[in-house]
């Protein structure tokens, strides 16, 4: 009795502690900090669908991530990724700002009009295999004290590629 009664319990703290991955869709809601702001600063990621790549014991998810304001100079103040689970975005990370320049090439985080800024190794890493996804977001001011952003979504998919 003790056995069973120990395994019921067992199985429903797994069950409970489960995370629900599932693909958002139009009507997933936008995070709080960008919801109502203006969307100026293009995001594109590609390939938009990652499979991975399995070298040694380490799957990669290599992609490249693409900033671009078209309208105006922008002075980005915030950006970072959230994952999609439990049907709502979780913020993974805002990135130390520093990181920007290093990571896309822009100058003390800002970008010029209609210059395109890549990073080119924007991987996911890891030990485990599994798909989801992800939105990277970026947060800026205009010259005029506009605050706007940016955003895109990845799927990463548990396709090996080899």
């Amino acid at each position: 009795m003790k056995t069973t009664l120990f395994l019921l319990l067992l199985t429903f703290q797994i069950g409970l502690a489960q995370t629900s991955y599932g693909t958002p869709n139009n009507e997933t809601p936008l995070p709080e900090k960008i919801k109502d702001l203006k969307i100026a600063i293009e995001v594109a990621h590609f390939p938009k669908e990652n499979d991975p790549i399995k070298i040694d014991n380490t799957y990669y998810w290599k992609h490249a991530t693409a900033i671009l304001c078209k309208k105006s100079e922008i002075k980005i103040i915030e950006y970072g990724a959230y994952l999609f689970y439990n049907n709502k975005w979780n913020l993974r990370k805002s990135y130390p700002l520093k990181d920007l320049d290093k990571t896309f090439g822009t100058k003390k985080q800002t970008m010029l009009q209609g210059q395109p800024y890549v990073w080119q190794n924007n991987w996911r890493i890891g030990n485990k295999l599994f798909g989801g996804w992800a939105m990277w977001y970026f947060i800026g001011k205009t010259k005029n004290g506009e605050t706007i952003c940016g955003y895109e979504t990845i799927n990463t998919t548990s396709n090996l590629l080899n």
